[in-house]
């Protein structure tokens, strides 16, 4: 799986369905299970589009229940079996990845919490998950608008549409 995947479910899982680090999270097609379900939990107004507000109340739900032991902050462990959990339950009667892929995912979301875990102690709070969730909202919010619309959130490339390069100039020599 590439890195945006891996990153989606990595903030997914960890309790951010709702948006703010949500956003890669929805960059799959819609079709799929969990992307547009997510952007329809999320927008709790039905509007058609996720606030920043909307989304930090998506990501405190989930990640209050990827908090199993309620202390808080996210283990390893606690983010690990949610993972798992959430991604079967969307995985449905499809086949598991196999092997050699999920050890990739593994491993790369393991980087991943270990750099949003910022005092190093093993386990994600909110606090810690805040400006990554901000950061990753902004990324997306392209019209600065503060809010999400289902277009931000699925990259044209996420849509079956791949950039012109034809089109793009080269960079001038000096």
């Amino acid at each position: 799986m590439n890195r945006k995947i891996t990153l989606a479910a990595l903030v997914v899982t960890l309790g951010v369905g709702a948006l703010g680090a949500t956003a890669p999270a929805f960059s799959q097609e819609p079709a799929r299970r969990g992307g547009g379900q997510l952007f329809q939990q999320a927008d709790t107004n039905n509007d058609g589009r996720v606030t920043a507000d909307e989304a930090w109340t998506g990501l405190s739900a989930r990640f209050a229940a990827a908090d199993a032991n309620k202390d808080g902050g996210v283990s390893w462990e606690e983010f690990h079996s949610y993972a798992q959990g959430q991604m079967a339950s969307r995985r449905g009667d499809r086949p598991a990845p196999p092997a050699g892929r999920l050890a990739r995912m593994e491993q790369r979301s393991q980087g991943f919490f270990r750099a949003i875990d910022a005092d190093r102690d093993g386990k994600v709070t909110l606090t810690e998950l805040r400006p990554f969730a901000d950061a990753m909202f902004r990324a997306r919010d392209a019209n600065a608008d503060n809010a999400l619309s289902r277009d931000e959130i699925r990259p044209q490339h996420a849509r079956g549409h791949r950039p012109d390069r034809t089109q793009q100039q080269p960079a001038q020599q000096q």
